[in-house]
C-alpha cells in the first residue's frame, strides 16, 4: 500500500474499534486511529506498530467538541494523508427509563452518534472520492430497526445512522465510494455490557458477538460492497422476523424483554 494512503477509524482505542484496527492492520492497511486522548489509544498504537508492518498514526480528540472534526481534517490535510477508507465506529449509549437519565447524557449520545458522524462524512467524503475505489463504514445497531423501550435515545440515534447511511449510499452509487452500515446485536465490549447481558439470562448467549467477530464481518462485507451487515445468523434471522411482526405486538415484546433496564 502507498505509504500515504490510510484507513481512518474512530473510537479505535477499545472494543469494536480496536478490533477493526487489528483486522485492517492484518490486511496491510496503514491506520489513522482516532479516539479520546488517553493511555488506551497510545497502547493500541504501540501494540499494532509492534505486531504489523504498517504505518500507525494516533490522533487523540473528543469528537463531541464542535471543532474536533474540522481539526482532524486539517491534520490530515497538513500531513498529506490520503484517506481511502473511513470507519465511523465511535459511539456511546445508555439504558434506563427516559426521565432517569440526564439531558446532558442524551445530548452526548446525539452529538457523538449523529452530529460527529455527519461531520466526519461531510469532511472526508471529498477525500474518499479522490480514489478509484473507496469505502465508508458507519456503525449502527440491530436496534436501529427495533425501537427499544428504556433505550429510546440510543435506538433513535442508531436509526438515524441506519437511514442516513443507506440514503448516502444511494446518492454515491455512481461514484467510487461504497457506503456500508453495520448493525450488530449485543457485543461484549466492557464490564457494563457484561452486566447488562447477564441480566437477560441464558438467552443472551445466542445473540451476543465478540468485537472481533463484528469487525471481521463488517470489514469483509464492506470490501464486498454490501449495503447492510448484520453479524451473526441468529441476529439476521431475528431482524427479518421482527420486520413482519405487527408494531403493537413487537413493542410489547420488546418492553418485556428490556424491562430490566428500567431498574437503572
Amino acid at each position: 500500500m502507498n505509504k500515504n494512503v490510510f484507513t481512518l477509524i474512530t473510537g479505535a482505542s477499545m472494543g469494536i474499534g480496536k478490533a477493526f484496527a487489528e483486522a485492517c492492520a492484518a490486511r496491510g492497511m496503514n491506520l489513522l486511529l482516532v479516539a479520546l486522548p488517553d493511555e488506551f489509544l497510545q497502547q493500541v498504537g504501540q501494540e499494532l506498530t509492534a505486531s504489523f508492518s504498517v504505518k500507525i498514526l494516533v490522533y487523540g480528540t473528543d469528537l463531541t467538541r464542535e471543532a474536533a472534526v474540522p481539526e482532524l481534517f486539517e491534520y490530515c490535510r497538513k500531513q498529506e494523508l490520503e484517506i481511502n477508507m473511513l470507519i465511523n465506529n465511535a459511539g456511546v449509549g445508555a439504558g434506563g427509563r427516559f426521565e432517569n437519565i440526564s439531558l446532558e447524557k442524551y445530548l452526548q449520545i446525539v452529538n457523538l452518534n449523529n452530529r460527529a458522524l455527519v461531520q466526519m462524512c461531510h469532511h472526508f467524503l471529498p477525500l474518499l472520492k479522490q480514489h478509484r475505489q473507496a469505502y465508508m463504514l458507519n456503525m449502527s445497531s440491530m436496534e436501529a430497526t427495533l425501537p427499544l423501550p428504556y433505550k429510546a435515545v440510543y435506538t433513535g440515534s442508531k436509526n438515524f445512522v441506519y437511514a442516513f447511511s443507506l440514503a448516502l449510499r444511494e446518492e454515491q452509487k455512481k461514484g467510487p465510494v461504497r457506503v456500508t452500515v453495520v448493525c450488530p446485536g449485543p457485543v461484549m465490549t466492557n464490564p457494563d455490557a457484561l452486566r447488562r447481558l447477564e441480566a437477560h439470562g441464558g438467552r443472551a448467549k445466542w445473540v451476543v458477538s465478540s468485537p472481533a467477530e463484528v469487525a471481521e464481518a463488517g470489514l469483509k462485507g464492506m470490501l464486498r460492497g454490501k449495503n447492510i451487515i448484520i453479524p451473526g445468523r441468529i441476529n439476521g434471522l431475528m431482524s427479518s422476523l421482527m420486520k413482519h411482526c405487527p408494531t403493537g405486538l413487537k413493542m410489547r415484546l420488546l418492553e418485556r424483554l428490556f424491562r430490566v433496564y428500567s431498574e437503572h
